[in-house]
């Protein structure tokens, strides 16, 4: 038991990272991936009901710097300069390309929260 104990702790110490995951998306067709340093990041093709194809879901696996290459519309090679932080995922703007990053918190500028709901007693009479 106190193996167990002690190996809990030693894995609770260890720093956590909190990689953005982020999805890479345009207009035309995306085929040919390919990804200079695989175990820095996975970059999967999301396939829509429509079978669009245009999308791609990038999931970091560890901090570094890397570089994805696709074929839009079986005809232009585009590449993406990919840094992979403990904090944030970078990728460098492409024109024809919108990049969204699915982690990102809100943001909270002038957002106000509803208060929780109040328990009301209703047609109790006053004693």
């Amino acid at each position: 038991m106190k193996k167990i104990l002690f190996g809990l702790i030693l894995l609770s110490a260890l720093p956590v990272y909190a990689f953005e995951d982020c999805l890479i998306s345009t207009n035309g067709k995306l085929s040919d991936i390919s990804i200079e340093h695989n175990d820095i990041v996975d970059v999967c093709p999301v396939v829509t009901i429509m079978n669009e194809k245009n999308t791609l879901l990038v999931h970091p696996l560890k901090a570094g710097e890397t570089r994805l290459c696709v074929l839009k519309n079986n005809k232009d090679k585009v590449m993406f300069n990919i840094k992979i932080t403990p904090e944030k995922t970078i990728i460098d703007e492409v024109k024809g390309f919108e990049i969204i990053k699915i982690d990102e918190p809100p943001a909270a500028a002038g957002d106000e929260i509803d208060p929780p709901p109040m328990l009301r007693e209703i047609g109790r009479a006053e004693e």
